[in-house]
């Protein structure tokens, strides 16, 4: 049967523990930053992964080697379509729970979002007055916002939803914001600029059901040790007489949240400005329409999938300026980005 003599690793990260499918394609978010913003603002913008191509810059970097040389830069193409803010909520706090204080919705929605906002809770109907009034007991102010993936050339037209925080200045400064904001549509050049960092937040690709040698990195059994080669070589000990869940294991793999934290903006454009798409498009997205964002890195999910850029939570300190752009190369196909405007 064979004796090991040799001590080694573990294998995979705890953690990333359960393994289990997401519920859903859209992302969940359980933190929003607090701290670190001057004025009010969305916490977060959604947008869908089109593609990545290679971005040439020049290293802004200071106190490095290759600063002021030219960088080449793996990115990824972000179609952001305009969002619309469907509904205002107010949150308070007890027992170190939530409570919804109160929903305020706009006079009048578009049609498109009209079903999808017929499903949401209207238990709690207030105006922005009774906000005000209980400025005191408010500790947080989301907003409900609404996303149409055929804005970005998609085939699926059924509206998404997400419910977003606000971060930033004082609470009546949040619910003045909020208030302009109703029933209105926002662009990610409005919230997002080059230069900025944020955090990436997607469900990864899906694998399905893979062995604990692809799922976790086991290594494989020597030839004729066992009956079994991409097995793990015991699963327990004789006591405790259980398997602990430490023990890798075959099961699902991918499809799982993940986030990127501090990725860089390289550049924010519209397709009709500027086109971005390759000839041909993006393989299995196809062209870009309307606003995009140029991401360095590389973000979870495949082409498709629903990306929430969230504000650092832990945002860097020193500022960093405009990445100077020299080319974007996708698919041996160099795009040439329009030039910015000169500051006044």
């Amino acid at each position: 049967m064979g004796h090991r003599k040799h001590n080694a690793p573990r294998r995979g990260s705890l953690a990333f523990s359960p393994r289990a499918r997401h519920q859903t394609l859209i992302p969940r978010v359980r933190n929003w930053p607090t701290l670190g913003f001057d004025h009010p603002s969305l916490a977060g913008f959604p947008a869908f992964k089109a593609g990545m191509v290679q971005v040439i810059t020049v290293d802004d970097r200071e106190k490095t080697p290759n600063f002021g040389k030219t960088r080449f830069n793996p990115a990824t193409i972000l179609s952001a379509p305009p969002v619309t803010l469907l509904r205002v909520r107010a949150y308070g706090e007890f027992n170190g729970g939530r409570f919804v204080i109160g929903d305020v919705f706009p006079n009048d929605v578009d049609d498109k979002f009209r079903e999808a906002l017929s499903l949401q809770t209207k238990r709690k109907l207030g105006t922005f007055e009774n906000l005000e009034s209980k400025l005191d007991l408010i500790v947080a102010f989301s907003a409900l916002i609404g996303s149409l993936p055929s804005d970005s050339g998609l085939s699926n037209g059924l509206p998404q939803l997400q419910e977003i925080e606000v971060a930033g200045g004082e609470k009546k400064a949040r619910l003045e914001y909020l208030k302009g904001l109703l029933g209105k549509q926002i662009k990610v050049s409005d919230l997002l600029k080059p230069g900025a960092y944020v955090d990436a937040i997607a469900i990864t690709k899906g694998k399905g059901f893979e062995g604990p040698v692809t799922r976790f990195g086991v290594k494989r059994k020597q030839h004729k040790s066992r009956k079994s080669v991409r097995a793990v070589g015991v699963i327990s000990p004789w006591h405790p007489a259980t398997v602990m869940y430490t023990v890798a294991r075959a099961g699902q793999m991918g499809f799982h949240q993940r986030i990127m934290k501090n990725n860089r903006i390289l550049a924010v454009g519209n397709a009709q400005q500027g086109p971005i798409s390759p000839a041909g498009g993006f393989l299995h997205f196809g062209d870009v329409k309307g606003d995009y964002l140029i991401v360095r890195g590389s973000i979870p999910g495949p082409s498709k999938r629903l990306v929430d850029l969230r504000l650092p939570l832990y945002p860097r300190r020193q500022k960093m300026p405009v990445p100077r752009i020299i080319e974007v190369n996708a698919m041996r196909h160099p795009i040439q980005l329009p030039k910015p405007a000169p500051a006044k």
